[in-house]
């Protein structure tokens, strides 16, 4: 298929939307990007900031045109948009008149219907506007219907067989990246608690990721902080230097699994994940994958892993292969996806 796929892109090509490009075109799509990013930063995190929180129409209006610009132009049968939380109703229905075979489908990595508070408004009333909405978790499809949604597809989240695997470090490297428990991911409360509650017990956990300063416990985390966001190589080698590589659900979008889901076992690193239904359903609980229940659990599950390396490291490889042979890449699940989405 000639696929348009609607996002806002990094400039270093390395986050799951433009790597979900890779695994398309691998599957012998054509896709043509639309990049409403340089729209959204035009003028820095001041236009950020107004849509983000404000749903700035002065701007959603220019990504609007150039959504349609593009459309014209590629003429596509199928129209993906990656969280379009600024492609206003009126544009998809202008979209469906000038393209009325075309089917359009929005792809929502995160709940608009959760507690992470960001702007949906005007996500929330194109709802109705797209043929299929694929959402993360089963629990948001009620929210969906709702709003007017005419059909909705849940999806398990994936890794890039390119940038997710496991990397033999050097001795400058595992200097650098070498930590015996850490953490990737931006701040969220119950992440805090939970890591602030093991380095009180004496576990030094070493953490990447956004916003960690804005925390009630950022003294107590603060000595363990080594930075921001980890992208491409740095990302699977941090990975892939520690012996236990945490991984906290965000409780404020409904979660039951996300791409650290993934990314961790197909690292080849050992995963202690908090429990759900979907993990328990993804990975064996002490065989591929080790799940915790509370503060008190997860501390006694990383002293006991840190004690037996054997026991863990062969739980990482098991996890790795688990990975590796379930079809947990984003090539096999977005091909599942592309079949659901055309067969009715």
């Amino acid at each position: 298929m000639k696929i348009l796929y609607v996002s806002g892109f990094t400039k270093n090509r390395l986050s799951n939307n433009a790597l979900r490009i890779v695994a398309l075109r691998r599957l012998g799509h054509e896709v043509v990007e639309c990049d409403i990013a340089p729209i959204i930063y035009c003028w820095g995190r001041v236009s950020s900031r107004l849509l983000h929180h404000f749903g700035f129409y002065p701007l959603a209006s220019l990504i609007e045109r150039k959504v349609v610009r593009q459309c014209k132009e590629a003429k596509p049968h199928l129209i993906w948009v990656d969280k379009g939380r600024f492609i206003p109703a009126n544009a998809i229905r202008r979209l469906k008149q000038l393209f009325p075979s075309s089917i359009f489908v929005h792809y929502n990595p995160d709940d608009p219907f959760g507690e992470y508070k960001l702007n949906w408004s005007m996500f929330i009333k194109a709802i109705p506007e797209y043929d299929v909405h694929l959402i993360p978790n089963e629990v948001a499809h009620k929210d969906y219907e709702m709003r007017g949604a005419k059909r909705v597809i849940p999806f398990d989240r994936s890794f890039s067989a390119q940038v997710h695997r496991p990397l033999a470090l050097s001795m400058e490297e595992k200097q650098r990246f070498g930590v015996a428990v850490g953490f990737i991911g931006s701040w969220a409360p119950a992440r805090e608690a939970a890591i602030a509650s093991l380095i009180r017990k004496g576990i030094k956990v070493e953490v990447y990721g956004v916003n960690w300063e804005k925390g009630a416990h950022w003294n107590t985390i603060k000595p363990y902080y080594r930075g921001k966001s980890l992208f491409g190589d740095e990302y699977a080698k941090a990975i892939c230097g520690m012996d236990i590589a945490l991984h906290f659900l965000r409780r404020e979008n409904r979660d039951e699994q996300d791409s650290r889901t993934f990314e961790i076992p197909a690292c080849g690193s050992f995963m202690l994940a908090e429990r759900s239904k979907a993990h328990e359903r993804l990975f064996k609980d002490g065989v591929e994958a080790v799940f915790f229940d509370s503060h008190e659990d997860l501390e006694l599950k990383v002293k006991y892993y840190l004690k037996n390396n054997n026991e863990r490291k062969a739980i990482a490889r098991e996890g790795h292969f688990r990975a590796l042979q379930s079809g947990y890449e984003h090539s096999p699940r977005l091909r599942q996806l592309l079949d659901r989405i055309t067969s009715n």
